[in-house]
């Protein structure tokens, strides 16, 4: 469904993704794994139109159909959703109105609010409390619900498990297994390298910019000792 080739993607004059090529298929949860500071989210930007950085050539193509040059809420409206790194939660609203931003408290179809506080039932405890007053864990989940409320097809999750708890990171990994129960395809950004084997079909690794090692998941999982040098893991 989704398919990534010969990304080149630049901070400026920085050359800093160099010709990454990687894709999700329906249904499939990629993790895409690496150090801080090796461009990991500038490849979830570059996917989903956000600047910068700046593509200069590659491709990015969701369902057979070109994404590159397209605006970010165009790009989401071809069902295609983001948690970013930091959560990006409005520190004065509401769980509730971050949920019905895009969607009415009312709707019936799809993921609605309801169905989203089935999956995360704290947040029906906060549904009243603002996105400032929510811990950390917390407005993980408040982060994948908001994404899930325009009923995606896709969902990029640009380091989910970043400061949370074991007990949290636990959570998330059958969060992540439940929404690919539903059919979601899920590209996971990730530096925990056993949470990410925990859920991944497969994996990427990153390093510099550039793909250095992939591989299928459970045969990873076997044997993760080729991945520790490229992830700094000991």
């Amino acid at each position: 469904m989704l398919e990534v080739r010969d990304l080149q993607s630049y901070y400026g004059d920085a050359h800093v993704i160099h010709g990454v090529s990687l894709n999700v298929a329906a249904g499939e949860v990629v993790a895409l794994l690496g150090r801080n500071g090796m461009g990991k989210t500038t490849i979830i930007r570059s996917i989903m139109g956000l600047t910068p950085p700046h593509v200069r050539s590659g491709s990015v193509r969701w369902k057979g159909q070109d994404l590159l040059g397209l605006r970010p809420h165009d790009i989401a409206a071809r069902k295609i959703a983001i948690v970013p790194q930091g959560r990006r939660l409005f520190p004065s609203l509401t769980v509730t109105e971050h949920l019905t931003m895009l969607k009415s408290a009312r709707a019936t179809e799809g993921w609605t609010m309801e169905k989203v506080f089935g999956l995360f039932p704290r947040l029906a405890e906060r549904r009243h409390h603002r996105g400032g007053q929510l811990s950390g864990g917390e407005r993980g989940m408040l982060a994948v619900g908001r994404a899930l409320m325009i009923d995606p097809e896709l969902i990029l999750m640009d380091e989910p498990s970043e400061g949370l708890a074991p007990v949290m990171v636990q959570h998330l990994e059958d969060i992540v297994l439940s929404l690919k129960k539903e059919g979601l395809s899920i590209l996971l950004v990730e530096q925990n390298l056993y949470s990410a084997l925990a859920v991944a079909d497969r994996v990427y690794v990153l390093d510099t910019g550039r793909i250095v090692s992939e591989g299928v998941g459970k045969e990873i999982s076997e044997n993760p000792e080729q991945l520790l040098e490229h992830l700094g893991v000991h």
